[in-house]
């Protein structure tokens, strides 16, 4: 049982900031408030730091693209063919990854890791802590969507290969193409009550289920129009990953209620549809009631700059209070486990930073991280950490 005591907290909910204690029991934040005692409590003074809510990073590709390790653990795309839905990222995830402890010893306490986009539909993804005992003992959410890609990665990867799809028409065709075959190999199933199950089929039929949202790669806004019309001609939810060119369309984002995974905007121009790339488009989406999340699709960012990609957008006119939300609550909503992270509020699982000053200031240090209610980052043990 831990006892932080005397911290500035941004709850993240309701209650907004005010000075109190958190008691944290079995992982499990059980108090807040002012002047909590409890005999068998470790106690730690934080008076006048600031605690927040565990950061969230809800795109990201940690574990199968490792650091340091090029060809031998580059496992995030299978390029033998563009529909490969019954991969799993969890099959492939490095938990020794060191891009994990970058990712704890910076405050983001919660990972969702996605295979690449290559294909137009690449496989499964997990959320999962970003340190544990086990890898299943990390796992927050799994499957956590069906990864999709749409734009010029596909068309890029395929165009090599002399097949389809090379174009955006084929983008287009090869996925109605696999969620049809999906539709009907559902209604067969339903119909026939036992047969032979087809695990590339079912792992689409988890969308067409709502077990998970589609999580669609799409930067221009063509793309991002194309990735509706086709879920929408299903009934299937989806959620547009990096929607670079997200402020060209706001009002249309807002009308179809479409969620956005948004970033990384800290990143050079090496592509055609990203010659739009801005910070204001947080500000944006935000001034048009669109529900975003910050992402940094680590290791293609550093898992690290996860707040230097809301401090930018600060930058940009977006309130500071809602750049936070954009790395914890609205991350949690879009994955569907804010009734357990995102927030510091009592029943919520205890996933907690601790900084000397804003976490949205770049000279911010962590001094605390805390998942599952267990310390795991100490600055003071671990004075070798230079980020």
């Amino acid at each position: 049982m831990i006892l932080f005591k005397g911290g500035i907290i941004h709850s993240v909910s309701d209650r907004g900031t005010f000075k109190g204690d958190i008691l944290i029991k079995d992982g499990i934040i059980i108090d807040i408030g002012e002047r909590i005692n409890h005999p068998d409590a470790k106690v730690i003074n934080i008076q006048g730091l600031n605690v927040y809510p565990g950061l969230i990073d809800i795109h990201t590709h940690l574990g199968i693209y490792e650091e340091n390790t090029g060809w031998a653990g580059a496992d995030g795309n299978e390029y033998s063919e563009p529909i490969t839905p019954h991969l799993h990222a969890l099959d492939a995830i490095n938990p020794d990854d060191p891009a994990f402890f970058d990712a704890y010893a910076n405050g983001i306490t919660t990972v969702n890791i996605f295979p690449g986009s290559a294909n137009i539909i690449g496989g499964l993804g997990v959320a999962v802590k970003t340190y544990g005992k086990t890898l299943k003992d990390r796992i927050v959410k799994e499957p956590s969507g069906l990864k999709m890609a749409f734009g010029e990665n596909p068309k890029r990867v395929y165009s090599h290969k002399k097949m389809m799809p090379s174009t955006r028409l084929g983008n287009a065709y090869i996925a109605k193409k696999a969620l049809k075959e999906a539709e009907n190999y559902l209604k067969k199933r339903e119909k026939a009550k036992k047969g032979q199950i087809d695990i590339k089929n079912e792992a689409i039929v988890g969308v067409f289920q709502k077990k998970y949202p589609a999580r669609i790669h799409s930067h221009r806004a063509d793309d991002i129009i194309t990735a509706w019309r086709i879920m929408n001609e299903f009934g299937l939810s989806f959620v547009i990953e990096h929607c670079t060119e997200g402020h060209l369309i706001a009002d249309f984002l807002k009308e179809k209620h479409i969620p956005c995974a948004l970033g990384p905007s800290i990143s050079t121009k090496i592509k055609q549809e990203l010659k739009n790339i801005t910070f204001k488009t947080a500000k944006v989406l935000y001034d048009h009631d669109v529900l975003f999340a910050f992402i940094t699709d680590a290791p293609v960012i550093p898992i690290y700059t996860l707040p230097l990609e809301a401090t930018f957008a600060i930058r940009e006119g977006l309130p500071s209070f809602e750049a936070i939300k954009a790395m914890t609550i609205n991350a949690a909503k879009i994955l569907g486990v804010d009734d357990k992270i995102g927030s510091i509020e009592k029943g919520k699982e205890a996933d907690i930073v601790i900084t000397d000053i804003s976490i949205l200031n770049p000279l911010h240090k962590v001094l605390y991280t805390v998942i599952n209610g267990d310390i795991v980052f100490d600055l003071k043990k671990h004075q070798s950490v230079v980020i």
